[in-house]
């Protein structure tokens, strides 16, 4: 039995051809350590993946929102206007490298996530999801208009 707390899943891997049997690779990535799963069907595949996705929560900001052009780029990241794909709302989408972050910005990173979680004010930014994957975290903010701030200073 393993925790699946931090645990990432990438499912794009490429078939495998084993002794003339076609074999359905899936992969789950744990923080210290990378674990391939094959199974001997795409049904069998595509259940445990769903599986495994509703088990750990997996989101995939695809699945939510058409990301679009570059609207600018930070200390931290690019963030990119989105459209999410029900509402037809408009919103920006920070995305930040993870392997770019020292651990102590990935924890203050965190500290913002959770504060803007908290702060729901109609003079701040306001916060509306984050997706994060093994690669990349992503928060989904309001988009503002009319450029950024240091320009408006």
């Amino acid at each position: 039995m393993k925790s699946l707390a931090g645990v990432y899943l990438k499912s794009d891997i490429e078939e495998s051809n084993e002794g003339g049997r076609t074999m359905f690779p899936f992969m789950l990535i744990f923080p210290d350590k990378r674990r391939i799963y094959y199974l001997k069907s795409q049904e069998d595949k595509t259940m445990w993946i769903d599986a495994i996705k509703q088990t750990i929560g997996y989101a995939n900001i695809l699945d939510f929102y058409e990301v679009k052009e570059t609207l600018g780029k930070g200390k931290y990241g690019t963030v990119k206007r989105a459209i999410h794909k029900h509402s037809n709302k408009e919103v920006a989408v920070k995305l930040v490298k993870k392997k770019d972050l020292s651990i102590k910005d990935l924890e203050l990173l965190r500290r913002e996530i959770e504060v803007l979680k908290v702060c729901q004010h109609p003079n701040i930014i306001r916060f509306y999801d984050v997706f994060e994957n093994q690669d990349y975290i992503y928060i989904v903010m309001e988009s503002l208009s009319g450029g950024d701030l240091f320009r408006y200073l």
